[in-house]
Formats: structure tokens, C-alpha cells, sequence
């Protein structure tokens, strides 16, 4: 059931994940992203403190939460609940996806401008029964240079029966000498559909000739259980651990020529799967590479989308997006905004 992909210190191995953490309050959080740290073994040569200012203090421990509920009497969802520290902050539901007028709307905003080391960040994302809602964010997540310690972030998405979440975030960008920790918790019954988007860019191409794969270490889990809390609910679990110090990214079997590697989850119920992933095929082409799997226990469907630059990689995560939301909703992604 669990399965991990460790590209660098693979022989250390982890134990798999068979809890979710509360995220429920600020306080809760803190200390779940404090024992997510402690835990992960990979980041052992970053636990030093940084001299400015200490892991985790005022303006470096963010947290959000965000809890959609479907309103009947307005035909529409809405964010009945809303707490936040900076750096992360959000606003209020909009309505802009035209083709869905009833689904919320909203964009995380990162105050900070970038991730810096010491950055613990958390996100936690409520879908009530038959809500339909979108979060996203406001800009690109840049994860700065570091010269002590590390940023992590955890996220938790718990969907409940008959509602649609998507969380599609824009690109993380992990500069050169940057290290990266983040733990993600769905749970989610048979009938509920959850799409989470994740776009990675390991690196700016034209700031440094050694930029590119020049960021420390890349660590990301993802877990996702049906409701229960049980060891036995939990569908599946994987982490990618990427070390650059100790493999080469451009090996064939691996990154080769590509740059950018984009993935996209759907949790949906099992009548959905052989259609997209067939819908969706694979191939290899010199700028693209991609191709989708049916996820353990009918979880879902993986999309994996290797590619040289950002623009295009994105544009085949957006096409299955868009897939998903035809099949589920009926109706397909409306066209992007042109200043997107």
C-alpha cells in the first residue's frame, strides 16, 4: 500500500504515515508541523537555527483555514469559516469560474512575497457535504537560498460526502541552496471528488549556470485515507525525496532533457478512472513527456507531465484539469485569464 520514491539516501528508509494530524487551530498546527520536522530524516544536516530569527517565530509560522459549506437557500457554496496568521492570508469567496456559478473561489496569499528558512507553514481546507470549491493561490511559491535550517509546510484537505475541492497552486520554484519539507493529509469518502495540482521548477533556468537541480533537497508526502482514522482507511502513500547532492537529475529514467515536472491528483469515485486516463493517454515528445496512472484501492488517477519549460507543462495539467471537471461537473474549464 505505501510506496516511496527516494532519489538520494534511499537506503535510511521512513516509516509510512497511518495518522492525520490536527490542523484545527493555530496552536494544533504548530505542533504538527514541529513533529512533521522532527521526523523526517532527510533534512538531519539542516537543523540548525537561523541567527536572524528563530524557526517558526511571529511572521514565520503561518497557518490558514478554510471551511466551504454548500448554502441552499443561495444555490451557491460559501466560506462559512476563515482563520489566519501571516504569512498566509486569504480573503473572501469569489465567483469568477464561469462555467460553475455556484462553486467559492479562493486565492491563498503568501504576505511574505517568498519561503524563507525558518518558514513553517500550514494549510487546512474543509469541504462540507455537497460543496463545490476552488482554492488556489496568488502568485509562483519561491523558496529562497538557505543558509541554516529549512521551510516545510503542511497541508490537510478533508472532503466530505458529495463535494467537489480542487486545490490547483501555481509553480514552486526552489532556488539554488534551498531545502524544502511538505506533508499532505486527504481524507475523503467514495462519493466525494478531490483534484490537487502540484507544479515543480527546480530552479530559475537563466539566473545561474548552477542553479538548475542546485537546490539542497526536496521532500514531499502525500496521504490519503477514506474517513475512520484507522491504519486499514488509508488508500495509499508516497513521498518523493529529491537530492540532488547525490543523484543526477538529467539520467535517463529520470529527468533526462526535461526541466519541469508537473503532477496532478483525482480523487474521484471509481466510475470516472478508465475514462480519463484514456482520455488523457501518453507520449513522448522532445518538449513533453507525460502519462497517468490508476492510484491504489481506485483512489483515484496520477498524472505525471515532464516538459522543458513551465508554460507547457502547465498547459497539460490544465487539460486534464479540465477533463476531470467535465466528467464530474459537467462542464469543462472555462478559458484562462489572459494574464494567467
Amino acid at each position: 500500500m505505501p510506496e516511496a520514491v527516494f532519489l538520494g539516501k534511499a537506503e535510511q528508509g521512513r516509516p509510512p504515515t497511518t495518522f492525520c494530524p490536527d490542523c484545527s487551530s493555530f496552536e494544533a498546527s504548530r505542533r504538527a508541523v514541529a513533529g512533521m520536522g522532527a521526523q523526517a530524516f532527510e533534512l538531519a544536516d539542516f537543523r540548525d537555527e537561523p541567527p536572524q530569527m528563530p524557526s517558526g517565530a511571529a511572521g514565520k509560522a503561518g497557518y490558514l483555514r478554510l471551511d466551504f459549506r454548500h448554502d441552499a437557500a443561495l444555490g451557491r457554496t460559501v466560506l462559512s469559516d476563515l482563520d489566519r496568521r501571516a504569512p498566509l492570508l486569504a480573503q473572501k469567496a469569489l465567483y469568477w469560474e464561469e462555467s460553475q456559478p455556484g462553486m467559492a473561489c479562493v486565492i491563498v496569499i503568501a504576505s511574505s512575497g517568498c519561503v524563507v528558512q525558518g518558514d513553517r507553514l500550514a494549510l487546512d481546507v474543509h469541504a462540507g457535504p455537497g460543496a463545490c470549491a476552488l482554492v488556489t493561490t496568488q502568485s509562483a511559491s519561491k523558496v529562497h537560498s538557505m543558509g541554516h535550517s529549512y521551510a516545510s509546510q503542511l497541508q490537510r484537505f478533508s472532503v466530505e460526502e458529495e463535494a467537489y475541492l480542487e486545490y490547483m497552486p501555481d509553480p514552486l520554484i526552489l532556488h539554488r541552496g534551498s531545502r524544502w519539507l511538505q506533508d499532505t493529509f486527504v481524507t475523503l469518502p467514495a462519493s466525494a471528488s478531490f483534484v490537487y495540482g502540484e507544479l515543480l521548477v527546480p530552479g530559475r533556468r537563466w539566473h545561474h549556470e548552477e542553479e538548475l537541480f542546485g537546490f539542497d533537497i526536496y521532500s514531499a508526502g502525500l496521504s490519503v485515507s477514506r474517513p475512520g482514522g484507522r491504519e486499514e482507511d488509508i488508500l495509499f502513500e508516497e513521498r518523493l525525496v529529491l537530492d540532488p547532492g547525490e543523484v543526477d537529475f538529467r539520467n535517463i529514467g529520470i529527468m533526462g532533457a526535461f526541466d519541469v515536472l508537473g503532477s496532478v491528483y483525482a480523487f474521484l469515485p471509481e466510475r470516472y478512472l478508465a475514462g480519463l486516463k484514456n482520455a488523457i493517454g501518453s507520449d513522448l515528445t522532445e518538449a513533453l513527456a507525460w502519462g497517468a496512472s490508476i492510484l491504489p484501492r481506485g483512489a483515484g488517477l496520477a498524472l505525471r507531465v515532464l516538459g522543458r519549460d513551465t508554460g507547457i507543462v502547465r498547459a497539460k495539467m490544465r487539460e486534464f484539469h479540465s477533463l476531470v471537471r467535465e466528467a464530474v461537473l459537467g462542464r469543462p474549464l472555462p478559458p484562462e485569464f489572459l494574464w494567467r
